[in-house]
């Protein structure tokens, strides 16, 4: 559903420090930022698939939304029923073109840090960093596969599901030390590390959990559809022997 152009957003008079000064705003469906209006949680659907990019929460933020940076048209913009949609409009040939040239787009999503996230992907991820961890995420839904990714994670308050349908090449996934994850995948793997544990080839579905992921634990519950090739879940520290062991990044071409 696409906004009125003309739908005002009044911000509050409000000492909050991610808040900006009170003014009323028109939500533009081209424009580049969405004003934050105190909002507690937030769906970003992305339909178009995504290539060459950074979501970011950062604690500096002050708007819902801010795309900045990337050498491509901006999306479209629909804001309605606590989601925030982005839509590019783009050909089979554009995307391709961001995937095989990778670094000349340098395009950022930035997050609101006082918005707890659900993060709902379609068309597939590639070359794409999700810096999460400082703010608060209650679902992450990626559909269409996903190569050269890395998910940097923030304390859960419940269990958080990641779902990734589609298959998984090059996938990083840090979280915060004395957080548990489980993890299945459907479809095979080829190189697959969780914590202190490895898999080399394995053929079907597998099942594997590292820390508290008891009933009521703050945890994320991984699942991944279509298979696995160089997957880490790892745990985020200071500690190099944690850090994923490949670089998640698309190879310079």
């Amino acid at each position: 559903m696409m906004i009125d152009p003309t739908y005002m957003i009044t911000e509050p008079a409000t000492d909050h420090p991610y808040r900006t000064a009170a003014a009323p705003r028109a939500v533009d469906p081209d424009a580049a930022r969405v004003p934050y209006d105190g909002q507690p949680r937030m769906r970003l659907a992305i339909a178009s698939g995504l290539a060459d990019a950074r979501i970011v929460i950062d604690p500096a933020a002050r708007d819902l939304l801010a795309i900045v940076g990337g050498d491509h048209p901006r999306p479209r913009i629909h804001l309605a029923d606590g989601e925030l949609a982005l839509r590019w409009r783009r050909s089979l040939g554009d995307w391709l073109r961001e995937v095989l040239t990778p670094g000349t787009g340098d395009l950022a999503i930035i997050l609101h840090p006082a918005v707890e996230w659900t993060l709902a992907i379609r068309g597939g991820l590639s070359g794409v960093e999700l810096e999460l961890a400082a703010g608060a995420v209650a679902r992450i839904e990626i559909g269409g596969g996903c190569s050269h990714v890395m998910l940097d994670l923030p304390r859960p308050a419940a269990v958080a599901p990641i779902r990734i349908a589609g298959g998984a090449s090059h996938l990083g996934i840090r979280r915060p030390a004395e957080i548990g994850v489980g993890l299945g995948v459907a479809g095979g793997i080829a190189r697959l590390r969780l914590d202190d544990q490895s898999l080399e080839a394995v053929g079907g579905a597998a099942q594997l959990a590292s820390g508290d992921v008891s009933p009521g634990a703050p945890q994320y519950a991984v699942a991944i559809a279509g298979g696995v090739s160089d997957l880490v879940v790892a745990r985020r520290a200071h500690d190099p022997g944690l850090a994923p062991a490949f670089d998640v990044r698309p190879p310079l071409l």
